[in-house]
């Protein structure tokens, strides 16, 4: 017949290749999709897949939905279950695939603080979109980050739904090895466990080391009121499948249709620096909402409590007029103080340059009626930032984060950005990235600090723990470099293991926003570190793990203009290590470095080194020592562009451009930069910034909007 053209079905020519790609459009039009469905990271190094099937190992004899976690090669997590339960529907066994979407996120964002000033938030997702034997869809969002992998539910429709509980999980391989702290109070230290050796019920986060010599942490990201923090349980000791777990008490969590739930995160890495330099915990919640963020600013803090109590006026004054002289920025009003004295306390502070901090127990801010008054009461007082302390419902400290809380958590927040006050939450949950969303949220306590020394405080192993596990996942309230302490708050003959130097280093090692020195003027005046203690930053432009390994040694780089930080802190017994600084700008740099003594137990020493980037640094370090030094002028971070996003980071403000998406971020100084006439210099908030002299130090978030737009 004419016209017609005939199909070697048996020949493997291009004509097979053209047939089976009509086949496949035909099959998808039909909505059907060949498994495993997949998505790759943006180095193409780690790769998320998801099937339905059988898997015995987790769910005898039902078809559900898994997924695992190949980098490179290896699966580092195995077939782990998906699936939500609500009060009247099933989203876990027999689902009906209807439709898969890929797309890609890349937007840029700055913080006031954190392991660095800008921030890029680049990964591949798929959607996949099921209906249960109900007809009611819900989607999974799985998003694979280079140093990362996550994923979320949507519950379509409209009114209201209850969750009664999520079969999410994450399938470690066997003879992987752990450490967590015992869930719910996250006020514990976190011990090391074998995987399936006994069923677990752990905290946030939960740090892993597989058979293969990978790494994972999992935790959760973007909880806010619409649900409850959560946890992870093996509720099998056959098995080794960390299962998502409501907190104690916690019953059916509320929410409306449609529902996006917080999302579940494994961070993977081959080796701990992906995981120490993670900031996916905060690329998975939302953009700030506030339009206005000039009044957030992060800081070093004197405190008084844990050494002297709070005292009364004349002792906040000496702690005020301490805090000038080492330039920090806080001074840190605690528990008991005299009200009718905070009025005279903050103009002194304010004299000398100096801004104070009010702590309020969470039963005095409890309510809406309660925070308008208390707030607003502040605000005239002087006060810049709060400390809310014993955030547990009905005083109970083992319900740190349920639902109830985490509607206290939104409305806070709120209230605080209202009244243009910044926060320290204490006796609280752990963060789970909501500094993205609420930059005035400064730092965050739930670990077990300094104010368990002498009441029980683990040994020096919990330092180097920290900086794999809680710090990991945004900032810490530790409350360092304590030297004073036989007579503290907590009782006397407190004692601690570490050395001088240990816990100088701390200041770098620990990130939090506004960092909280936990020791009197007298300990910081007889310290031969209180210069570097003058200088150390708070919040960092960039952060490199160098070496060390979970409960026995950290060594990190963080980056802060022009001037690299490199610290180092040790459990273990003496020894000398050796720091490779190949990152450092081609150089020679004489430096102060701080470090133990050699011979004695506990005093540090200053020595003047060269260091350049050819060769190791050598560094004798004492048992439960450490180390750390300046490297001024030591880089140079490069002028940025921040490629434009359909959906930018940061919404357009009312001069109606976007603050992110289009300019240059720079640092340094003017006569770095090769800037055209016209162009003008712009803080985060669009409001022209003015500096004098070439020679003028730049501040962080600074942008220039080029003269053509």
């Amino acid at each position: 017949m004419a016209g017609t053209r005939k199909i070697n079905f048996l020949n493997p020519s291009s004509e097979r290749g053209w047939l089976l790609a009509i086949l496949g459009c035909v099959m998808s039009a039909a909505g059907l999709s060949a498994q495993p469905w997949s998505v790759v990271s943006p180095d193409s190094n780690l790769v998320i897949e998801v099937k339905q099937e059988v898997v015995t190992a987790v769910a005898t004899n039902e078809k559900n939905c898994y997924f695992r976690v190949l980098l490179g090669e290896d699966a580092v997590l195995d077939w782990s279950p998906l699936g939500v339960a609500t009060g009247d529907q099933n989203f876990v066994t027999g689902l009906s695939f209807v439709s898969k979407a890929d797309s890609t996120v890349d937007e840029t964002y700055v913080l006031p603080s954190g392991k660095r000033s800008m921030y890029r938030n680049h990964c591949n997702e798929l959607k996949l979109t099921f209906s249960n034997s109900g007809n009611r869809q819900i989607k999974m969002y799985l998003r694979a980050y280079n140093d990362a992998a996550a994923f979320r539910y949507e519950l379509s429709g409209s009114g209201s739904a209850t969750i009664t509980g999520e079969v999410s999980g994450f399938s470690l391989p066997g003879g992987s090895t752990g450490w967590g702290h015992i869930m719910p109070n996250d006020e514990r230290s976190y011990d090391q466990f074998s995987v399936g050796a006994e069923a677990k019920s752990l905290g946030i986060p939960v740090l892993f080391k597989t058979a293969t010599d990978a790494w994972v942490l999992i935790t959760e990201a973007a909880v806010y009121g619409d649900y409850t923090g959560t946890g992870f349980a093996s509720k099998n000791a056959t098995k080794s499948v960390f299962q998502t777990a409501f907190p104690s008490g916690q019953g059916p969590v509320s929410g409306t249709l449609p529902w996006k739930l917080p999302w579940r995160v494994a961070i993977i890495g081959s080796g701990l620096a992906p995981l120490v330099e993670s900031s996916v915990v905060e690329h998975l919640n939302p953009p700030c909402e506030l339009t206005d963020t000039g009044w957030i600013y992060s800081g070093r803090s004197t405190w008084s409590w844990l050494s002297q109590e709070t005292g009364d006026i004349n002792q906040q004054k000496r702690y005020i007029d301490f805090a000038k002289e080492m330039g920090w920025e806080f001074n840190l009003i605690d528990w008991n103080y005299d009200k009718s004295k905070v009025t005279e306390t903050c103009r002194y502070g304010a004299d000398r340059g100096v801004v104070n901090e009010l702590w309020y127990n969470y039963s005095d801010v409890r309510t809406q009626a309660q925070q308008s008054s208390v707030f607003s009461q502040c605000r005239t007082w002087g006060v810049k930032s709060l400390k809310i302390d014993f955030i547990f419902d009905n005083n109970n400290e083992n319900t740190s984060y349920n639902q109830n809380l985490m509607k206290w958590y939104d409305m806070t927040a709120k209230n605080l950005a209202d009244n243009k006050l910044m926060v320290t939450y204490h006796g609280c949950t752990v963060p789970r990235g909501e500094r993205r969303r609420w930059p005035h949220i400064m730092t965050r306590e739930g670990v077990l600090g300094y104010e368990w020394i002498g009441r029980g405080y683990p040994a020096i192993r919990h330092n180097c723990m920290l900086p794999f596990t809680r710090n990991i996942i945004g900032p810490m309230d530790h409350t360092p470099v304590l030297f004073t302490t036989g007579q503290l708050t907590n009782g006397s003959g407190a004692s601690r293991a570490s050395t001088d130097a240990h816990e100088l280093a701390l200041s770098v090692i620990y990130e939090s926003g506004i960092q909280h020195f936990a020791d009197r003027p007298e300990g910081y005046n007889g310290c031969i570190g209180k210069d570097f203690l003058k200088i150390v930053p708070s919040a960092w432009d960039d952060t490199r793990f160098i070496d060390g390994y979970p409960g026995q040694s950290v060594i990190m780089a963080r980056q802060k203009g022009n001037d690299w930080y490199v610290a180092g802190i040790s459990a273990q017994d003496a020894k000398t290590v050796e720091i490779t600084l190949d990152f450092l700008k081609d150089g020679s740099y004489g430096v102060d470095l701080y470090k133990d003594s050699t011979g004695t137990q506990r005093t540090a020493a200053r020595q003047r080194v060269t260091i350049t980037p050819s060769s190791p640094l050598s560094v004798w370090v004492n048992k439960n020592g450490g180390f750390c030094c300046r490297i001024p002028d030591s880089y140079m971070p490069p002028v940025k562009v921040a490629r434009p996003t359909s959906k930018p980071a940061i919404r357009k403000n009312r001069q109606g451009f976007d603050k992110l998406s289009l300019y240059r971020n720079v640092r340094g100084t003017l006569i770095d930069r090769s800037l055209q006439k016209g162009d003008r210099l712009i803080d985060m908030s669009g409001k022209i910034v003015r500096v004098s002299g070439r020679n003028a130090r730049l501040p962080n978030g600074v942008f220039v909007k080029p003269r053509n737009r």
